[in-house]
């Protein structure tokens, strides 16, 4: 009898806790981040390919992304003055407290997409999404090439640092700011999708095992917990 949760499972709590944690609700970040913790421990527990100092590593690669948001929200959502002797520019209260949240959300995300990848080997990743990508074969879609090229890509995100350092090389330094920041995201973007594109990783698919309907019953009840926090 299968007793680990099936990949599309994971997959798909995954999707329910992004989504619903995007909202940016204290009650949800709480809920969720009480989820992750307990996560997190049977995770350490019976699982060995689990590292606190990678979950960190991969925190401390997104910094300066959180720090764009502290800013963004901070000196620019009106409200009270944090420091009033710097008006008007101090950051005002009401955004800082948005930002941190924001950062605490983005920060819940990130761990969830470690807690996937380092508990799912990749063949199972690229197994589960095709599980469901059956529906787009039907369209002309190569839902095979599309798994891959994403379980890659993900993969990739450790390495988005120095992917972007080369990316901004890349950018000429005459254009606007604004310009050249929109451009160096979309060369990220490209970069990222060449470097999953150009692994030589050969990747073995296992057949999925029939999936047990009680375990359809965990993301059901993620959502419905996750989903009342947010209508409170």
């Amino acid at each position: 009898m299968q007793t680990a949760m099936a990949t599309p499972v994971r997959i798909l709590s995954l999707l329910i806790f992004v989504v619903v944690m995007a909202t940016g609700q204290l009650r949800v970040l709480l809920i969720g981040a009480a989820l992750l913790i307990g996560a997190a421990i049977g995770v350490w527990r019976y699982h060995h390919g689990f590292d606190v100092r990678s979950l960190l590593r991969m925190m401390r690669r997104v910094r300066w992304l959180l720090l764009a948001i502290l800013i963004l929200y901070g000196w620019f959502t009106p409200g009270t003055a944090l420091i009033p002797a710097w008006a008007p520019f101090s950051p005002s209260l009401e955004g800082l407290q948005q930002g941190l949240l924001r950062v605490a959300v983005l920060l819940a995300i990130v761990a969830a997409v470690y807690l996937l990848i380092t508990t799912t080997p990749r063949p199972d990743l690229v197994a589960g999404l095709l599980w469901y990508g059956r529906p787009l074969r039907r369209l002309g879609v190569d839902d095979q090439r599309f798994a891959v090229r994403l379980v890659l890509a993900l993969e990739a995100v450790p390495e988005v640092q120095a992917i972007a350092r080369t990316a901004l090389d890349k950018v000429p330094r005459a254009m606007p700011r604004i310009a050249r920041l929109g451009h160096a995201a979309t060369a990220v973007f490209q970069a990222t999708l060449t470097h999953a594109e150009q692994s030589t990783a050969v990747i073995d698919v296992p057949d999925l095992q029939p999936i047990p309907r009680w375990q359809w019953a965990i993301p059901v009840a993620l959502a419905a917990v996750m989903l009342a926090a947010a209508a409170a």
